[in-house]
């Protein structure tokens, strides 16, 4: 079989399974299984592909049918132009989250800060893109799940971080709270799960059956308890000079005012993402101890 008859036969499964973007997980797929970039689908659509090829998109047409998450099927996604290793053992990176790293790069920029906790770190993504895009910057990366650190931990190997970023087990900020951490952190940013408990079946199947249900739902009765967490501890940080969390849609005002209730706010940032959503909630604090 040619390969651009691959790529259609493809198409017309994942379509009849009714998976989103299904031309587009085709292509993936092919091209991931062939080891060739997207680009080159069309220049070798005339190729002929071996049986074990064909086998191999298969399988992954199989698991993509029943909607495992493609970026999970081919082992990584992209994020701000770099790729990461992505598997089951933490959240996909969204383009939403683009959003929070621009704003905590502008604060970055703006308050020349030197070290930053990344809250509830997953794949990494964000701690390790804002220390690549930053020189110099050293990030504390955290996370209450050993394997998601782990995930992690190959993406900082990956982008040869591991001078800069250091990765730390806890829950939220507490080990920006040891004696090493806590005199030096000047900002928190974090993505932590924000979607209500109730709500996660009415998601669509790639994230309520095959996403950790522990870096969606958000606890308490709002499902705002991971803020409420993250603000109070960061309370207890003497050099932070601001705070910068992705928010759910509907949330943003809420978790501003428990950012204001708690810390000595002197200016407050909320910031659209590319839908038109208040998607990011940071704030600026006052001068820090001396």
């Amino acid at each position: 079989m040619k390969l651009r008859d691959a790529v259609k036969d493809l198409h017309q499964r994942l379509q009849e399974a009714q998976v989103p973007e299904a031309e587009h997980d085709a292509r993936a797929i092919a091209a991931h299984v062939l080891r060739i970039p997207l680009s080159q689908l069309t220049v070798q659509q005339e190729r002929l592909l071996t049986t074990d090829s064909l086998a191999a998109m298969d399988v992954l047409a199989v698991a993509r049918e029943r909607r495992e998450p493609l970026q999970y099927l081919l082992g990584c996604t992209g994020f701000y132009g770099r790729e990461f290793a992505c598997d089951r053992r933490a959240l996909i990176p969204r383009p939403d989250t683009e959003t929070l790293v621009e704003v905590a790069l502008e604060l970055i920029a703006d308050l020349r800060l030197h070290v930053v906790a990344d809250v509830g770190t997953g794949t990494g993504i964000i701690g390790i893109t804002l220390a690549a895009e930053v020189r110099g910057l050293k990030v504390l990366a955290t996370d209450a799940s050993v394997d998601a650190l782990a995930l992690a931990a190959e993406n900082v190997g990956r982008h040869r971080l591991d001078s800069r970023v250091t990765l730390a087990q806890g829950q939220w900020l507490e080990p920006a709270l040891s004696e090493q951490w806590r005199e030096s952190v000047e900002m928190v940013v974090s993505n932590p799960p924000y979607i209500r408990a109730d709500e996660i079946g009415s998601l669509m199947p790639e994230v309520s059956k095959h996403e950790p249900r522990q870096a969606l739902a958000g606890s308490d009765d709002d499902a705002l308890g991971a803020y409420r967490a993250i603000i109070e501890q960061c309370a207890s940080l003497p050099k932070l000079r601001a705070i910068a969390f992705e928010v759910g849609d509907g949330q943003a005002a809420q978790v501003a005012e428990l950012i204001h209730a708690t810390l000595p706010v002197s200016e407050s940032i909320v910031r659209k993402d590319l839908g038109s959503v208040d998607r990011v909630v940071a704030a600026v604090m006052g001068a820090p101890e001396r």
